[in-house]
């Protein structure tokens, strides 16, 4: 892919070139909401990837340790979250360049907020490799026994993990790898339905705590059981949770470079085609009917995240909540595997081949994701270097696989990362990404493109709202 051109910011809409002008509309787009399923592609992908220790392990603690009360939070992080990517994919289909292109031209020392923020999110790609795979050698010990109680167990089953994942991440085709992860994803929610129906919640408990902000106190039983856990305010844990949520940056800033293999609107335009939308009525018309692709993508794919991570809290305030038991480092799913044991003891057998794939999924094609950050965020940063696809897929890999054995290696767990990492890639990171998208919507698009007040204002709110609460996490972990 060519290096995108600097747009301008004439507003005058004239001066269209080659590819300026936006594609016919598909009849999937013309259609109703079986028809639109079809576009559903780079949205599976994140699904499919960000249901992993935020979900299967972060989820079911806080319902363990909270009850049905912190739900709420799972809403607050869908919305907020879910509002970020659609900004970033609207403006891609909309001029054909990534959003970290569009920063590049922010007041101030050049790319500094790329710079940033791809920096972060590079450095934190063999940390969340290193937690998700962490997670599931821990499952597998769990499983087969082989490993037990020795220092070596979890760090062997990670390097067979993370090698199998490189290798058939990097031989794959973006295709192959959407289609897979598509298939991990309905399996989770079929998973995750099965156990609802069998454990029986309490739903109007659930329903007060989704819609009932509110940081409850601790119950007793907690500080004497896990005074670890009793030390952090409620809120601390309800922002480490915020973060782990349906991703960070790191993963959203390749879930809108992976809208480019779709080609909606503008985005499959070559980079040295890149320019404004033209404001004549017809155009404009037009391309704002392409916005709708990456938003039912969004809403179809943070609608999974929202139905998984809320259903894997209620099965731990169901079930785990009133035994007084919380997952730990030391035992992250052996608590869970209740949630079909209750119904009978082989079910176990099904919970354990559920979580595996669904978590080797997740380290399947998280690199990929993190591939396609690293390109969108190289390009945006060094823009003058042609940079080749394939050659950083391959590089990132091996840098997010070997970084990550390094580190789990050196002892490191799932809870213990997910804290340091969380704050700032999947709050403060995403709470700066919001902003950034106001100053390009006000500073660069025509006034025809701009946000409609309703998605301006929810932008700001979840810019200000996650900018706040991961810099004063992020203060806290660090100072």
């Amino acid at each position: 892919m060519a290096n995108p051109t600097p747009h301008t910011n004439d507003r005058s809409g004239g001066g269209a070139g080659p590819g300026s002008h936006f594609p016919a509309i598909p009849p999937e787009l013309s259609g109703g909401w079986l028809r639109v399923l079809r576009l559903f592609g780079p949205g599976a992908v994140i699904a499919s990837v960000t249901v992993g220790t935020g979900e299967t392990i972060f989820s079911p603690r806080l319902g363990a340790i909270f009850g049905y009360s912190m739900l709420w939070i799972i809403l607050a992080a869908v919305i907020c979250k879910g509002v970020l990517v659609y900004t970033g994919g609207r403006h891609l289909v909309l001029t054909g360049e990534h959003p970290m292109q569009a920063w590049a031209r922010l007041p101030g020392p050049r790319a500094w907020l790329p710079t940033l923020i791809g920096g972060v999110a590079m450095i934190s790609f063999p940390l969340w490799v290193a937690a998700l795979t962490d997670a599931v050698s821990s499952l597998c010990v769990w499983m087969t026994g082989w490993g037990q109680d020795t220092a070596w167990g979890r760090p062997a089953w990670s390097t067979v993990i993370i090698l199998a994942a490189m290798l058939l991440s990097v031989v794959q085709t973006y295709h192959v790898i959407e289609r897979v992860s598509t298939g991990f994803l309905f399996l989770k929610i079929l998973f995750i339905f099965a156990a609802i129906v069998v454990v029986r919640p309490d739903w109007l408990a659930a329903l007060a705590g989704l819609v009932t902000p509110q940081f409850p106190a601790y119950e007793p039983w907690v500080a004497a059981r896990y005074p670890d856990i009793a030390r952090e305010a409620a809120f601390f844990h309800a922002a480490v949770f915020l973060g782990v949520i349906g991703g960070g940056v790191q993963d959203y800033l390749g879930y809108v470079g992976m809208m480019r293999e779709k080609r909606w609107g503008r985005s499959g335009v070559d980079g040295a085609d890149a320019s404004l939308p033209p404001s004549d009525a017809a155009s404009v018309t037009l391309g704002l009917r392409w916005t709708r692709a990456p938003l039912f993508d969004v809403v179809f794919s943070f609608a999974s995240v929202l139905v998984l991570t809320g259903c894997f809290m209620i099965l731990g305030a169901a079930v785990l909540h009133p035994q007084m038991t919380v997952p730990t480092d030391r035992d992250l799913y052996s608590q869970q595997s209740q949630f079909l044991g209750l119904v009978h003891p082989s079910l176990v057998s099904v919970y354990k081949a559920g979580i595996f794939f669904a978590m080797f999924g997740a380290i399947y094609g998280t690199f990929e994701i993190y591939a396609r950050t690293a390109f969108e965020s190289l390009q945006a940063v060094v823009p003058r270097r042609t940079w080749v696809y394939p050659r950083v897929r391959l590089w990132i890999a091996l840098y997010s696989g070997l970084g990550a054995l390094i580190l789990l290696w050196t002892g490191l767990k799932t809870v213990m990362i997910v804290k340091v990492t969380s704050p700032f890639s999947g709050v403060l990171g995403c709470g700066l990404w919001c902003l950034a998208m106001l100053w390009v919507d006000r500073a660069q698009m025509p006034d025809a493109y701009r946000m409609r007040p309703r998605l301006f204002a929810l932008t700001l709110a979840a810019g200000l709202a996650m900018a706040t609460i991961g810099a004063y996490t992020t203060w806290r972990n660090w100072f």
